[in-house]
């Protein structure tokens, strides 16, 4: 997992906990895996711990009627014991009771759910209901909770309370923090393409919500990549370079190498060319991440856009980086059979210490399109 979801899953334990997410930042080191799974064993503690009892009350709720049943609910036992009693009861009980109790008491309830736990009164509730609370939460800007429920509803009815989300800001924020990464592709699809647009002109006037979109386009299919990149490549110039310097900025690129792999080859050359992307600072910090997280199979390809400049400064960091950096793009151009840039590479290292990297190649001389490239190049004289 990455750097963003790590971030997204201290802001689910710090509101889980209602502490600041600035008192978790012993915790930021952490894998968002282990995160997630501490948050996971958190919110079972939390859940379990007297269930017993919430059980017993969640049995009692049967011997009066609804109404006076939710008027006690909300006016004595408050949102937190009714969140824990909701969780253990039958979900035609939960929902019948919801429909008499306020929205905003409801609202508040929400914020106490585990939605894993209440699945089925999720998949249950009215939808009038459903997009009553969702704009009370929306309007107290409860992003986490709401990216926790998005998982469970159903697509018919996720697709009505997206479109209520009117502000792109806030559609984003939501995104962050949705649970289930497996959906966001099928929930990108509930959105009209103009809304689409929409979100990639937003991040033109509101550059500190790219962290937000990076997160969500890491996680959509690769068709989708595609069409989310060539949008932004066509809004304007500004808006790829506003992302370059993102990624660079928070050291993001860990998820922003893969999504620039997917990207179209038209797109793949505009992120080339933008200005930050001729910076040595910053070019140097992308081979430096690439290797280290070894993601030289997305970032190969890539110099094929690059101009001579960027080459040279390329070559350069990588002889400063020594025998085993080169080694690593060697052995992955060849894994992948990624010839081309595996060339360009080369051609920009000094003659005089090229030949042992060249060595690795030559097991490989049979290969048809190697052959074809060295021919193209005139470079049969590196293989004397």
């Amino acid at each position: 997992m990455s750097k963003l979801e790590a971030s997204a899953e201290l802001q689910k334990i710090a509101q889980l906990l209602s502490v600041p997410s600035t008192s978790l930042s012993f915790l930021e080191h952490l894998p968002a895996s282990e995160l997630a799974q501490i948050r996971g064993l958190t919110t079972d503690k939390l859940f379990n711990d007297g269930r017993k009892l919430f059980q017993k009350l969640a049995s009692a709720s049967k011997l009066m009627p609804a109404g006076i049943t939710a008027s006690i609910g909300e006016k004595v036992f408050g949102p937190m014991l009714c969140a824990r009693i909701a969780s253990e009861m039958p979900h035609q009980r939960a929902v019948e009771l919801a429909q008499k109790m306020s929205i905003p008491f409801l609202a508040k309830v929400t914020l106490e759910l585990d939605p894993r736990r209440v699945k089925d009164i999720i998949q249950n509730m009215p939808l009038d209901k459903m997009r009553a609370v969702a704009k009370e939460l929306l309007s107290s800007h409860q992003y986490i909770v709401m990216g926790g429920f998005v998982g469970f509803m159903k697509p018919e009815n996720l697709k009505i309370i997206l479109s209520d989300v009117s502000n792109e800001e806030a559609l984003l924020h939501i995104g962050f923090f949705i649970e289930e990464k497996r959906i966001v592709s099928d929930i990108m699809r509930l959105l009209p393409k103009d809304r689409l647009k929409k979100l990639i002109a937003c991040m033109r006037v509101n550059k500190e919500l790219w962290p937000e979109s990076l997160a969500l386009m890491v996680h959509i299919e690769d068709d989708l990549k595609r069409e989310m990149g060539d949008m932004a490549a066509e809004e304007h110039e500004d808006v790829l370079n506003d992302l370059i310097e993102t990624v660079y900025q928070l050291q993001l690129w860990q998820d922003a190498l893969p999504l620039f792999a997917c990207l179209s080859a038209s797109t793949q050359y505009k992120v080339i060319h933008t200005a930050s992307m001729q910076r040595a600072d910053l070019l140097e910090a992308a081979l430096l991440h690439t290797n280290h997280y070894d993601l030289w199979h997305t970032f190969l390809p890539l110099i094929e856009f690059m101009g001579q400049t960027q080459r040279e400064i390329l070559a350069d960091v990588i002889l400063k980086q020594g025998n085993t950096f080169t080694e690593n793009i060697v052995q992955t151009a060849i894994k992948h059979q990624l010839w081309q840039p595996l060339f360009d590479v080369l051609q920009a290292i000094p003659d005089e210490i090229r030949p042992p990297y060249i060595a690795h190649t030559k097991p490989f001389l049979h290969h048809a399109e190697l052959s074809k490239l060295i021919e193209e190049r005139n470079l049969s004289h590196w293989f004397n």
